[in-house]
């Protein structure tokens, strides 16, 4: 059984999850409320900075200075402040504290520099009265902008001023929100520019305060969540799927014993479904096991039998050779590779005198074992009455006589049947529906020899053959074969041939028969490949060399 010790249980993975998906989600939603809570607050505080500015102006603007006093400009000129000037540090210092600002200044610009009148950050009145200061940031091109504000009527002064007159600038080190507005003397014309600022840094410290706030209630809530549904998981997901783990790595020994694992999974929904399927399968494997090693017995069996019916038909066939050691005046060999375990291709030869050879190569229709059943009756029988001195003719047809008249599955076999007299070097011979046999006389090359065909044997009852002599020359060869080879199929479904059988013969026509079949036979496996075999392989040469003259 593999070990599990180090392996993280659905459990944990399920809280682990869980726990990255709140953090995540966290994040996620804590970001997305921050940007859009700082968008609005941004909007929110320039309308505060803004409305500051002008409520500062406007007071500013006021007969507190420019009316009583007459002009900005004698604060500057005398550098003495008065009850008006203090009146007005009093008003901006309230503006800053209800808008939360950083400080209001009240300055005239000329040149590259400013001078100041008012500012909220002095501790005593009058403190930068009449002090120089340089621009910073782009504060001149804005409070040249202040000055130049049009101010045909109250509604276009805001319009143009909330629009053209706001930046941010860096000021003592602090960043800072600015809005600037023009002070007006007592003619209605600008004398100054009032400034009011806010702390950008705070607000921003003021929004992560938030944003931080909002991740820790966001968390607590997930958390708690995710607690909750921890526990609903672990009860009607992870038990029923432990359960049923325990009884997937129990089904072995079961199977053994041939016993159904229950599962007791009982929770009205798709597990208890699935527990069911496996019981269900649980017992279909038993089953199945049982069904399959009955099976396999008679698998075994069959095999066995077949092995023995393949030895049984190899032994009918002639498969010593030299077959006739003791005889000088022929040589012989024959071969048989069958598709199956069994096959329905024969061949055989035999003397049925001292001066006669019969030779025969036949081929039964259909495969296995009926056809192996078929092709040894039909094997006994030709024998049998060839040696009966019977002429081919007569030999064949006493023996379709005998198979028409038991054959329930009308089957039927092609055959060559030949006598050769190994005195002249005739052979007569007659073909009932079989390959025509390729010849090479000593002084030519293998051709194939065009004899005249016959019906099968088996196929009707009364057929009549016709025999035919041919006569070999000393040192000539006769090749007989079944369709196998010529049938026999490479990959791309393209034929091996007669004309590469030919082709094959010729290339070791002067040797001896053995060596002319394997030469064949190695055509025909490098032209097949890989591609399976679909028809027996059966094939015989004979070499005549007649009788040596004394």
């Amino acid at each position: 059984m593999e070990n599990t010790s180090n392996k993280k249980s659905l459990a944990f993975k399920t809280m682990t999850l869980l726990f990255i998906i709140v953090i995540v989600v966290s994040l996620i939603a804590s970001a997305v409320i921050g940007v859009s809570t700082y968008s609005e607050m941004s909007d929110t505080l320039r309308d505060y900075t803004y409305e500051a500015a002008f409520t500062g102006s406007k007071i500013a603007s006021s007969k507190q200075i420019t009316a009583q006093r007459g002009s900005i400009a004698e604060y500057i000129e005398t550098g003495k402040t008065d009850l008006d000037y203090e009146n007005l540090l009093d008003n901006l210092r309230l503006i800053v504290e209800n808008y939360d600002l950083q400080c209001c200044d009240i300055f005239v610009p000329h040149g590259k520099h400013i001078t100041y009148v008012i500012s909220t950050d002095d501790k005593t009145p009058g403190e930068s009265l009449g002090k120089e200061a340089a621009y910073y940031g782009e504060e001149k091109d804005y409070a040249v902008k202040a000055l130049n504000a049009p101010l045909k009527t109250e509604l276009d002064y805001k319009q143009s001023t909330r629009e053209n007159l706001y930046t941010d600038n860096v000021k003592n080190g602090v960043n800072i929100m600015t809005y600037y507005m023009p002070v007006l003397d007592k003619d209605g014309k600008p004398a100054a520019v009032f400034s009011a600022s806010y702390s950008v840094d705070f607000f921003v410290r003021t929004i992560w305060e938030d944003i931080f706030g909002l991740m820790g209630i966001s968390l607590a809530v997930m958390l708690v969540s995710v607690i909750i549904f921890y526990f609903s998981i672990r009860k009607h997901v992870i038990k029923p799927v432990t359960k049923l783990t325990k009884s997937v790595r129990s089904m072995e020994e079961s199977v053994k014993h041939g016993q159904t694992v229950a599962t007791n999974i009982h929770t009205d929904d798709e597990f208890e479904e699935l527990a069911t399927a496996f019981e269900d399968m649980n017992r279909d494997l038993i089953g199945y096991i049982d069904e399959n090693t009955k099976i396999t017995a008679e698998k075994e069996r069959i095999d066995t039998e077949l092995n023995l019916a393949t030895n049984i038909q190899a032994g009918m066939l002639p498969d010593k050779f030299p077959a006739f050691p003791d005889r000088d005046d022929f040589d012989i060999y024959a071969s048989m590779k069958p598709a199956k375990e069994v096959g329905g291709d024969f061949y055989d030869f035999f003397l049925i005198d001292e001066n006669r050879l019969g030779v025969v190569m036949a081929d039964v229709s259909g495969k296995g074992v009926p056809a192996a059943l078929f092709m040894m009756y039909s094997k006994i029988l030709l024998k049998s009455y060839t040696l009966m001195k019977q002429s081919p003719k007569a030999a064949l047809e006493e023996v379709n006589r005998q198979i028409c008249e038991s054959n329930p599955e009308d089957m039927f076999v092609t055959v060559w049947l030949g006598v050769l007299d190994l005195r002249t070097g005739v052979f007569t011979a007659a073909n009932a529906g079989h390959e025509k046999p390729a010849v090479k006389q000593a002084d030519g090359r293998f051709e194939l020899y065009k004899d005249k065909h016959g019906m099968m044997v088996g196929y009707m009852d009364g057929i009549t053959f016709r025999e035919y002599e041919l006569k070999l020359t000393k040192g000539a060869k006769l090749f007989l074969y079944t369709d196998g080879v010529a049938e026999a199929t490479n990959a791309n479904d393209e034929l091996f041939g007669t004309d590469r059988m030919i082709d094959a013969l010729r290339t070791a026509e002067d040797k001896k028969p053995k060596d002319i079949l394997a030469a064949v036979n190695a055509a025909v496996d490098e032209f097949v490949g890989d591609a399976p075999q679909f028809d027996d392989l059966t094939m015989l040469c004979i070499e005549y060399q007649g009788k040596k003259e004394d």
